[in-house]
C-alpha cells in the first residue's frame, strides 16, 4: 500500500507541472492589465507603467513563471496585487468554508442518490423507476446557479425560512449545499441504478437467492456492496469537481468561501490569488483521486496494490 501511494504521488508531479503551465499561460494572456484595474480608469499611461514595474509585470513571462513555481515549491504563493497580503494564508482562511460546503453537498447527494438508485434498480421499469430517472435527468440538467436563485426566491424572499447569503449557522449552509449537490445526486442515482442492475443479474446473486436468503440481505448485503465501487469513484470525482463548481454557487449565495473570494479577485485580475487557488484545487483533486483509489481496498478485499 505504501509503495502504491508513493508511486501515485510521484505520478502527480508532472500533472501539477502541466497545470502550472496552463494556469499561468491562460491568466497572463487574458485581455486587460492588472495595474490598470488597480489604478482605475483615470490613471495615466505613465502611472500604469510605474505600477507594472513595481509589480514585476514588465519582466519576461518565463522569468515570472519560474519565480512563481519556485515560490510554490517553498510554500510561497506570492502576494495579492490588490491588498499586498500573502496568498497562501489568505486562501487557507477561506478554504474551510468551501470544504464544509462541498462535504455538506456530497452528504445530501449521497443520502439521496444511493437509496433512490437502489430502489429504482429493484423496481426496474415501474412507475417509480420512471420518476426516478426523470429526477436524475433533471438533477444533471439544471444549472446550479439557476437552482440557487430559485431557492433564494422561494425559501428566503417568499417564505423567509432561510437566509439568502452569508455563513455562520446551519441555516446558511442548507440552500448552497442543495444547489451544489443536486447535480451530484442525479449522477449518483443514475450510476447506482445501472451498477445495481448489472450486479443483481450476476450468478452469485442468483446463488444467494437460491439459498433462501432474505431479499433485503441479498440486495443490501451482497449486491449493494459490490455496486458501490463505481459509485465511490463518482463520489470522489464529484468532491473534486465540487471544489471548482463551488465558485459559482458561492457567488450566488455570497458565501464567504475560497470560490467566492477567487471570483472577486478574477474580476479584479488579481493573478497571484487566482493562480494560487487553481493550483490548490488541482492539488486537492489529485489527492482526492488517490484517497478514492485507496478506498477501493476497503470496499473490496480482492483488490491489491502492487
Amino acid at each position: 500500500m505504501q509503495t502504491y501511494i508513493l508511486k501515485r504521488l510521484i505520478q502527480a508531479i508532472p500533472v501539477l507541472f502541466i497545470v502550472t503551465i496552463i494556469v499561468f499561460s491562460l491568466l497572463h494572456f487574458l485581455p486587460g492589465c492588472p495595474a490598470a484595474n488597480i489604478l482605475g480608469e483615470e490613471a495615466t499611461g505613465e502611472q500604469i507603467q510605474r505600477l507594472r514595474e513595481a509589480m514585476g509585470l514588465n519582466r519576461p513571462i518565463h522569468i515570472q513563471y519560474l519565480e512563481w513555481v519556485g515560490g510554490i515549491l517553498q510554500g510561497d504563493f506570492g502576494t495579492s496585487l490588490r491588498d499586498g497580503r500573502e496568498v497562501f494564508p489568505t486562501l487557507m482562511r477561506r478554504l474551510p468554508a468551501t470544504v464544509q460546503l462541498v462535504i455538506a453537498s456530497l452528504f445530501i447527494s449521497t443520502i439521496i442518490g444511493i437509496p433512490v438508485g437502489v430502489i429504482s434498480a429493484i423496481r426496474q421499469n415501474s412507475l417509480l423507476d420512471s420518476f426516478t430517472r426523470i429526477f436524475a435527468l433533471l438533477g444533471v440538467s439544471i444549472p446550479n446557479f439557476w437552482l440557487g436563485l430559485m431557492l433564494i426566491l422561494l425559501f428566503s424572499y417568499q417564505l423567509g425560512w432561510l437566509p439568502a447569503s452569508g455563513r455562520g449557522t446551519l441555516a446558511h449552509l442548507i440552500m448552497p449545499a442543495i444547489a451544489l449537490g443536486t447535480a451530484s445526486a442525479g449522477l449518483i442515482t443514475r450510476l447506482t441504478r445501472s451498477s445495481m442492475l448489472e450486479i443483481i443479474r450476476t450468478d452469485f446473486i442468483r446463488t444467494a437467492r437460491s439459498k433462501g436468503l432474505m431479499e433485503r440481505r441479498v440486495i443490501y448485503g451482497h449486491a449493494l456492496k459490490n455496486a458501490l465501487l463505481p459509485v465511490t469513484t463518482i463520489v470522489g470525482l464529484q468532491m473534486g469537481y465540487g471544489l471548482g463548481g463551488a465558485l459559482i454557487t458561492e457567488a450566488v449565495f455570497a458565501y464567504p468561501g475560497i470560490g467566492h473570494f477567487t471570483y472577486e479577485r478574477l474580476l479584479a485580475r488579481d493573478m497571484p490569488v487566482v493562480m494560487g487557488n487553481l493550483f490548490l484545487f488541482a492539488l486537492m483533486f489529485i489527492l482526492i483521486n488517490i484517497f478514492t483509489d485507496i478506498a477501493y481496498g476497503f470496499l473490496d478485499p480482492r483488490i491489491r496494490y502492487d
